[in-house]
C-alpha cells in the first residue's frame, strides 16, 4: 500500500489544513480528486469558525485527510512493481505539498 497525507494531526495543524483548503478550494479540490479515504471519523457538522454551506464542507469535517493505493502481493511481485509504485507516489505527491505548505503557514 502506497499512503499519503495526515492521519489525526494536531489540532492546530489541521486548523492550518482546513484554512489551507477555505483559502485556496480550487487547488484542494485539484490535489484532493486522487480520492481521500472515508476513516468515517469526520465530523458531524462543519468545524467550529467554518461555513456550514462551504463547497468543500466534507473535506472541512474530515479529521484525517489521507489517500491509499493498495497493491495485490501479485502486483507487489511482479517485474515492473517499481514503476506502479512511482506512480502512485507521483500521483499523490500534489496532496502531500498542498498539506506540507499549510502546516508551514
Amino acid at each position: 500500500m502506497v499512503g499519503a497525507g495526515v492521519y489525526h494531526p494536531e489540532a492546530a495543524a489541521l486548523q492550518l489544513v482546513r484554512e489551507a483548503i477555505v483559502g485556496d478550494p480550487r487547488g484542494w479540490k485539484r490535489v484532493s480528486r486522487i480520492g481521500l479515504e472515508d476513516w468515517d471519523d469526520s465530523l458531524k457538522r462543519a468545524p467550529r469558525g467554518f461555513d456550514q454551506a462551504h463547497p468543500q464542507v466534507e473535506d472541512l469535517k474530515r479529521k484525517t485527510m489521507c489517500a491509499t493505493v493498495s497493491f495485490s502481493e501479485a502486483e507487489a511481485c511482479a517485474d515492473g512493481f517499481n514503476t506502479a509504485f512511482l506512480r502512485a507516489c507521483r500521483r499523490a505527491a500534489p496532496l502531500v505539498a498542498f498539506l506540507r505548505d499549510a502546516v508551514r503557514a
